[in-house]
């Protein structure tokens, strides 16, 4: 699941002001374009933050989340972020202490609620994680519930709760949810026996995402499958052009010779 985690789950930043930067603060081995005396400080560190992680540099962008947590030690918004900057280099203990953090600094964030949900899901804590999604529903002003539908869908699939996999997983697949709602909604469709709503999943994430070799190559499997071999194949060299020497890619070969 990207991340599960990753497409899906929202940040919301909540500046919070710090009245004055302290001797210790002072310091820091902060950036030089970086005043501690300046409120904004925290900010633009967790700004920097989030550029590294968007780029893969979790460690680097970690390190300004640390930094501004520094000179903000109660901003919940730094702690969310470091949460999810540990999700995605698979350290989802350490990212729900950060939760827990930001859930006790600020109780009713739903950003990291839902987040924390995530992180028990990787940590296997399903009934844990569970309860965070539904709690998170049971606002109606929340206005990510695409995305947390689509963790609650992932989190039913991966305990083998098919219909209510289904169910969660087709209210996250609308226009404003993540693409990977469709092809999550796609296996689940073809474990029920439903090839042609598995298609259909296929082809909307594809349309949505074209550059997606596995999507292409899930649906070119589900093609193959029905004897339309001719539209599977178009699909196996697809994903070869899209994403050459990898994995996906001798798989489809395979399937062409």
């Amino acid at each position: 699941m990207r991340s599960a985690v990753g497409s899906v789950l929202r940040l919301t930043v909540v500046v919070t002001l710090a009245a004055c930067a302290s001797t210790q603060q002072a310091r820091l081995n902060l950036p030089p374009d970086i005043d501690p005396k300046d409120p904004l400080a925290a900010t633009m560190l967790m700004q920097q933050g989030q550029a590294l992680v968007a780029e893969g540099k979790v460690a680097e962008g970690l390190g300004k989340y640390q930094l501004a947590l520094s000179l903000q030690p109660k901003n919940p918004t730094i702690f969310n972020m470091i949460g999810m900057a540990e999700l995605q280099g698979g350290k989802p203990a350490k990212a729900l202490d950060a939760f827990n953090n930001a859930l006790m600094l600020a109780p009713q964030y739903s950003d990291a609620r839902n987040n924390r949900g995530a992180a028990y899901v990787q940590l296997g804590q399903y009934a844990m994680a569970e309860a965070d999604f539904l709690a998170v529903l049971a606002d109606p002003t929340e206005p990510n519930r695409a995305g947390v539908y689509f963790n609650l869908g992932s989190l039913y699939f991966a305990r083998g709760n098919l219909a209510a996999a289904e169910e969660n997983l087709r209210r996250a697949a609308v226009p404003t949810g993540p693409v990977e709602a469709y092809f999550m909604l796609g296996k689940v469709e073809e474990r029920l026996g439903q090839p042609a709503r598995a298609e259909s999943a296929y082809r909307s994430a594809l349309e949505r995402a074209p550059e997606r070799a596995d999507v292409a190559l899930a649906l070119g499997e589900l093609l193959e499958t029905q004897g339309r071999k001719d539209e599977a194949a178009a699909l196996f060299r697809r994903v070869i052009a899209l994403a050459p020497g990898s994995a996906l890619a001798r798989d489809a070969q395979a399937r062409l010779e």
